[in-house]
């Protein structure tokens, strides 16, 4: 079997196909069939294959796939395959965080999360979809690696009909109050953040995920000074309201043409994003008061934040 390290070069470099690449690598036979009561297994032998549930989404299948490959590579007995990020026992809770890893490697989160701290709802969503992978593992993906983003501590609480079933935390402790207050204004407040200072100079900001049957609650640490920060998307509605002054035929306009220059720009430059943008859209095909709104600095400000998210 090959090294931590190894396998977890081939996953980066294979992003977002990273489990897929890694069973070629390690020639594990992955088997995909309807399964009940269990997610997937894997059967070690001559031949190794894993066998995922087709009843899941692909996400889970992909999922419970990474969760199995760990196994293999931390070299410890897998447990039955069941609902990620929830069990006790440390060889599952060790092969789930290496699983995220595998999914959504170190490299590709710092860079997709570059200056956006804290993190919301609508990036997470983001995330989740360039990775292909559910908003739950991308919210637990962020958890294990709060360190290494810039968090002081960070943690997913997990409702279902406004009752905590479980967290997944590195060691971030909330009371069982405190945790349904910060829920319920979170949910009330959602799609936004929520911030709430503590005594000892820092900030929990909460966002809510929707994940299918539950509802996560993502909690981070932060210093207070920087807790005040505004999100990406705040940032981005914030000037959204100066540019398009209520204007949404004009917003979703302008989002279809940004669409257009991901796809002709790709494999290209912020900067060359921008320009292209500049060059071909204002005065062009918005005229008038519309053509001076996206020209003018907060306008410009605006278009160079929205194609952050595909370009560097």
């Amino acid at each position: 079997m090959i090294p931590r390290e190894s396998a977890i070069r081939i996953t980066s470099d294979s992003f977002p196909n990273g489990p897929e690449e890694l069973a070629k690598a390690l020639s594990v036979i992955v088997s995909a069939s309807p399964l009940v009561g269990v997610e997937g297994w894997c059967l070690r032998g001559v031949n190794t294959i894993v066998r995922v549930n087709s009843s899941s989404t692909k996400t889970r299948q992909r999922f419970t796939l990474a969760h199995e490959l760990a196994h293999l590579i931390l070299g410890t007995e897998p447990d039955v395959a069941s609902e990620p990020f929830r069990s006790a026992v440390r060889e599952e809770r060790e092969a789930d965080q290496l699983a995220s890893e595998f999914l959504i490697p170190d490299s590709h989160l710092k860079s997709y999360l570059q200056d956006r701290l804290p993190v919301d709802a609508k990036t997470i969503a983001r995330l989740a979809n360039t990775a292909n992978v559910s908003p739950l593992m991308a919210a637990c993906r962020v958890v294990n690696a709060a360190g290494k983003l810039g968090l002081k501590n960070a943690a997913a609480i997990f409702f279902k009909g406004g009752v905590e079933q479980w967290r997944y935390s590195n060691g971030l402790q909330l009371g069982d109050e405190i945790a349904q207050l910060l829920w319920r204004d979170a949910v009330e407040q959602s799609p936004n953040l929520v911030r709430i200072n503590s005594d000892d100079g820092n900030t929990l900001v909460g966002s809510i995920i929707d994940a299918q049957v539950y509802q996560v609650l993502l909690m981070q640490l932060l210093p207070e000074d920087e807790a005040k920060r505004e999100s990406y998307d705040e940032k981005l509605g914030r000037l959204a309201r100066f540019v398009f002054a209520g204007d949404y035929s004009f917003q979703q306009s302008v989002a279809a043409s940004l669409g257009t220059v991901k796809r002709r720009c790709e494999g290209q430059s912020l900067s060359q994003a921008f320009a292209y943008f500049m060059k071909n859209y204002p005065g062009v095909k918005y005229k008038g008061d519309n053509s001076k709104s996206l020209q003018s600095e907060r306008g410009q400000e605006y278009i160079r934040l929205y194609l952050q998210r595909w370009f560097n």
